[in-house]
């Protein structure tokens, strides 16, 4: 929550008419080394496992090396001297702590674990609500709660007295309480007739930063009390503060790849009812998006006017890819053109090498500083038959392929290096569209080209279906239980979705029993009807049916994966009916096909990918991040429940952002699992576990605009590659790592996950290997004899120099010769263009 000045201004005058409040600085911000601010009261521990075996569970001395930070709603787990950046700072308490009298039950027994939430019904006016769980029997049990006390940050309900009292204090996100419901209870609550009472509704509103709903409170207010008429100047003060709100919304929308909604915003402003500091700062940021279009515009002009005056031929031969500028040059892709920018419009350089600066830089991005035409003619073939490979299916073909570019001037790897991350997906390039005949692609009218088996979602915009359905998918584990599952997920696209920018994604696991499309709703909303909603038929004046046109989809998802421009991939994953995640290769491979899928049709920044999911699906993403940490910038767990080899693979986790969310109420947790999330409370690890107070097993929405936060930090993203590799594997096909990939695992160094509990021996295998000096790799110890080291440029070795591989007495050597064979192969199979591998050493 921010301290805007203009929250602190009328915070300060309405106090003068409420009456004084106590300023208590008994919290503190706490900035942390990963970027994000946590607010709170923190309490030093040595442990969080409250297993009453554990060690210092026994009264044993230990030093406090963990940090609860506590801010009323949840408890916040860190390691101190891994996680905090410096010294916390002291801030106010939250303003208002309002308490309303319940009949709360002060007998009968403590709640220590809730079941599955099956309903609740709204708060009444007396503040006072159902909770229907399920019971230890599985039948529906009713909890009857009262709301006792209510800030901007939280609400806590407590057990009411009923026939069998229970004693439970929930707290929940006052953002998710609705405004008519608060509005109810405050009527209840506060004296109708009491202008003072009335106002305390009004500076809560302001505090939880809901100033729409403070500006109508204060409306009735006045009219109903005129004496009140000295606050009539905050009316204007909260139109400001909301209009802040929605410049805030415009900026995030640009940042976020969305500039025409962000310009949709501002276009919209009510300019006539706030202050000239705020139309100033709507006019600069719509001055900025002008700005940028002007730019593309007269960067094209520019260009244009340049290849005019070139020969004929030239011209001839470079109009395709100047009208493909054209068409694709925009606010995310101009930068790619800079060089251009800067000295397209210098006279005393030729036309020839103006050109060339322009089309370099289109194909290989910024800094390229490439001005022999000839050669970025020769690119732009280079480029295609690069398409033409990633996306054909067939091996022959791509083998003619690589013999085609073989013979061009301009094939070289560091150029194919470059020019990989800024093409389009390779399912959908105008080059797989013509090698796979797709008519629905080449005929849709979207400002993209649709993926090869892609399929538009009917109902909502920007969402697409690849592989079987549910049912089908279902049906194919069934009657094949060990085959590798097709790829089978759906995805939803932000708002104004293009190919050429790289977009973060997420890869939600939906709980067990639950469907794909779940995880759509929670990261990026439910779909819900448009205000506008586009017609559904265009018939013709006279009502010939045979004009009407394809049906437009008439929702739309407007949740925080759209709001910060976030892909989010839901696999499907489980077999029909199953209740829990099994630990299995199949269930990687579905999650991991899944992606690579994704990635070959939609534009993902593969060094932002976070897996992340709920209940079993938690269980699923936190195994899967850790089985193939080189994949992720970060792992989400919500309500997950660690078993197996999470209780193995902890020095995975020290290479990967880890954020755990549940509820203390969610079968004692601390007790349980307490001694698994001391191991990622280290000075190594980058690590939260968020635990929220009185909760049981749920989804836990309110924590999605912290994970958000997150994730958006400039500290999770995938790093570069280690230069020592020490993790843990113990399946088949835990097996490849960053550089690091063996064939077959030695028989005794793995465990089947379904014989898990039959297993004699469970013992996770030690992996080492590090990149030394002398261009040197040695791998110390792996369950294997049998190794392939992966190697890249942006590993810390020497590409123009021999590399040697040594394990135990063998060695192999690499020499790199400009090959481009496995750095084509490797970005087609594994879809990641942004790290593909040059070359590879076997050994034996």
């Amino acid at each position: 929550m921010s301290n805007h000045p203009t929250v602190i201004v009328l915070a300060g005058l309405l106090i003068g008419v409420i009456g004084s409040v106590d300023s208590v600085h008994a919290e503190q911000l706490i900035t942390l080394r990963n970027g994000l601010t946590l607010r709170g009261v923190y309490i030093e521990r040595s442990t969080l496992d409250e297993n009453s075996f554990s060690v210092g569970a026994d009264g044993g001395i230990q030093t406090p090396k963990i940090w609860a930070v506590d801010d009323g709603l949840r408890r916040t787990y860190i390691h101190r001297r891994g996680m905090v950046n410096n010294e916390p700072v002291d801030i106010p308490d939250l303003g208002l702590h309002i308490e309303f009298p319940q009949p709360v039950s002060e007998g009968g027994d403590e709640v220590g674990s809730i079941g599955r939430i099956l309903g609740v019904s709204s708060l009444n006016e007396y503040g006072r609500r159902q909770l229907t769980v399920r019971g230890t029997d599985g039948s529906p049990t009713i909890l009857h709660q009262g709301l006792t006390e209510l800030t901007s940050r939280y609400a806590r309900l407590e057990g009411l007295k009923a026939e069998k009292s229970i004693r439970l204090d929930m707290r929940v996100a006052t953002e998710s309480i609705d405004t008519p419901s608060l509005l109810r209870i405050f009527k209840k609550r506060m004296d109708q007739t009491d202008p003072n009472e009335r106002l305390e509704a009004v500076r809560f509103f302001m505090e939880a930063e809901r100033f729409g709903d403070a500006h109508r409170e204060l409306q009735v207010i006045l009219k109903q009390f005129p004496e009140q008429e000295e606050l009539r100047p905050q009316l204007t003060a909260l139109v400001e503060r909301q209009a802040m709100q929605l410049i805030e919304q415009a900026q995030l929308r640009r940042e976020s790849g969305q500039p025409e909604l962000a310009e949709a915003i501002l276009k919209q402003f009510p300019l006539g009812r706030v202050g000239r500091v705020t139309r100033l700062r709507v006019q600069d940021e719509l001055t900025e998006i002008t700005k940028l279009r002007t730019q593309r515009d007269e960067t094209v002009a520019q260009l244009r006017k340049l290849v005019s005056g070139l020969p004929q031929a030239d011209q001839a031969a470079l109009t395709p890819i100047v009208d493909e500028i054209d068409e694709h040059l925009s606010a995310n892709t101009l930068n790619r053109l800079s060089d251009f920018i800067r000295l397209g419009k210098i006279e005393t350089t030729p036309a020839r090498q103006r050109v060339a600066l322009a089309i370099a830089g289109w194909i290989l991005g910024s800094g390229s500083g490439e001005q022999n035409l000839m050669l970025t003619t020769s690119l732009i073939e280079v480029r295609d038959l690069v398409q033409q490979f990633l996306a054909h299916p067939d091996e022959a073909a791509r083998a003619r392929i690589l013999d085609q570019l073989k013979r061009l001037e301009a094939t070289r790897a560091d150029y194919i290096a470059k020019l990989l991350p800024l093409i389009p997906p390779a399912m959908a390039s105008a080059q797989a569209v013509t090698i796979h005949r797709s008519e629905d692609a080449a005929t849709d009218d979207r400002p993209f080209i649709l993926p090869i088996n892609a399929v538009p979602d009917e109902h909502v915009q920007g969402m697409y279906h690849v592989g079987p359905n549910q049912d089908d998918f279902y049906a194919a584990a069934a009657a094949a239980p060990f085959a590798i599952p097709d790829a089978a997920y759906v995805v939803q696209l932000p708002p104004e979705y293009d190919p050429l920018r790289e977009y973060p994604c997420i890869v939600a696991l939906h709980a067990a029993g639950a469907s794909a499309e779940t995880q759509l709703n929670w990261w990026s909303g439910v779909a819900s009807k448009q205000f506008l909603a586009p017609e559904e038929s265009n018939a013709s004046a006279d009502g010939d049916a045979e004009t009407t046109q394809p049906s437009v989809p008439d929702h739309v998802r407007l949740g925080r994966a759209a709001q910060n421009g976030f892909i989010v991939v839901a696999p499907r994953w489980t077999r029909g009916g199953q209740q829990s995640y099994e630990y299995t290769m199949r269930e990687h491979d579905a999650v991991l096909r899944s992606l690579r899928s994704a990635m070959r049709r939609f534009s993902i920044d593969s060094d932002r990918v976070f897996i992340g999911g709920h209940g079993a699906g938690g269980g699923a993403a936190w195994d899967i991040a850790l089985s193939h940490p080189d994949i992720w910038s970060g792992m989400i767990a919500i309500g997950a429940e660690p078993q197996k080899t999470l209780h193995h693979y902890n020095a995975n986790a020290v290479y990967m952002p880890v954020y755990i969310v549940m509820g203390d109420k969610d079968g004692r947790p601390l007790k349980r699992n307490g001694a698994i999330y001391d191991d990622y409370m280290t000075y190594q690890h980058d690590a939260m576990v968020v635990m929220y107070r009185g909760r049981g097993k749920e989804f836990f929405y309110e924590e999605s605009e912290r994970i958000f936060e997150w994730m958006k930090t400039a500290e999770h993203r995938r790093p570069r590659f280690p230069e020592s590799i020490e993790v843990k594997s113990m399946r088949e096909g835990d097996r490849f790592f960053w550089w690091l990939e063996w064939q077959d695992s030695l028989p005794a160094t793995v465990i089947d996950p379904i014989l898990w509990d039959e297993a004699e021996r469970i013992v996770a295998a030690q992996v080492s290997s590090t990149i030394g000096a002398n261009n040197e790799i040695r791998i110390s110890q792996a369950p294997s004899n049998a190794f392939t080291v992966w190697l890249s440029p942006d590993m810390p070795l020497d590409f123009g120099d021999q590399i040697t591989v040594r394990y135990r007495n063998r060695r192999s050597n690499f020499q790199f010769g400009g090959e481009i064979d496995t750095l084509l192969e490797d970005a087609r199979t594994r879809a990641d263009r942004k790290r593909p591998f040059w070359g590879k050493v076997s050994i034996p």
